[in-house]
């Protein structure tokens, strides 16, 4: 357990010791109904990038589903390492956050968890710890409503041409690029894409496309921001 302290205190600046607790607080022995060891919480935390602890409860659920506070952080992380408490009457609340985190997962990314057996549930039994949180993985794309509706009528190829195109980039950049699904933004014309850095909301790039919408003219969208991707990662290397 020292050496994930030393870890913990090595990588944080401020409220070391909470954070020394949180993450500690989140080891299942073998003996609880899902084990999570201590060098599964050590890997999490020695993937590059930052890292972020969450505490919940299992009445946030609904909340979740709404604000989608989790799935936002999940697109950011490399590694997702979740920690419950069970007091034996909150299995099909474990089962539900455990199958929502599981289903907003992607398959780059490294997800586990714990489940720990406790008498009474403390105020928050939910802890999970985010970390290999890139700044690369903290862009967002938003498009007009002509690029929407083309995008969403032919899912059969959009949805595994955008896995290309990650993993296109990813492999040009040498880092795990994490799904960045366009989104609809309404206030942008209809023909307008946009990509926003989340941490400031700072326009990265702004540009349209061609007023023929076709396959084509997304092809030539996605070449522009896999250029992007591409001069965005030389500038942080520099």
């Amino acid at each position: 357990m020292q050496e994930l302290k030393d870890c913990i205190k090595e990588n944080s600046v401020t409220n070391t010791l909470e954070i020394q607790e949180c993450i500690t607080g989140m080891v299942c022995s073998k003996e609880d109904p899902i084990e999570l060891d201590e060098k599964s919480l050590l890997d999490a935390l020695h993937v590059e990038g930052e890292f972020f602890v969450l505490k919940l409860h299992y009445d946030d659920f609904e909340t979740e589903l709404k604000s989608q506070k989790i799935k936002y952080k999940i697109s950011q992380a490399l590694s997702v390492i979740v920690s419950y408490e069970d007091d034996g009457k909150s299995f099909h609340k474990v089962d539900d956050f455990v199958r929502y985190i599981y289903g907003i997962s992607d398959i780059k990314q490294n997800s586990t968890f714990g489940v720990k057996k406790v008498e009474k549930l403390s105020e928050f039994p939910i802890t999970i710890l985010f970390s290999g949180i890139l700044p690369i993985n903290q862009l967002q794309i938003t498009v007009g409503k002509k690029i929407d509706e083309l995008i969403h009528s032919n899912d059969e190829y959009f949805i595994p041409r955008f896995a290309k195109h990650r993993d296109d980039i990813s492999q040009e950049i040498g880092i795990p690029i994490l799904p960045v699904l366009p989104m609809l933004d309404e206030s942008l014309n209809d023909f307008q894409v946009k990509l926003i850095d989340l941490e400031d909301n700072r326009v990265i790039s702004d540009f349209q496309v061609k007023e023929q919408l076709d396959i084509n003219a997304i092809e030539e969208a996605l070449l522009k921001l896999f250029y992007i991707y591409k001069v965005l990662i030389e500038e942080k290397r520099q």
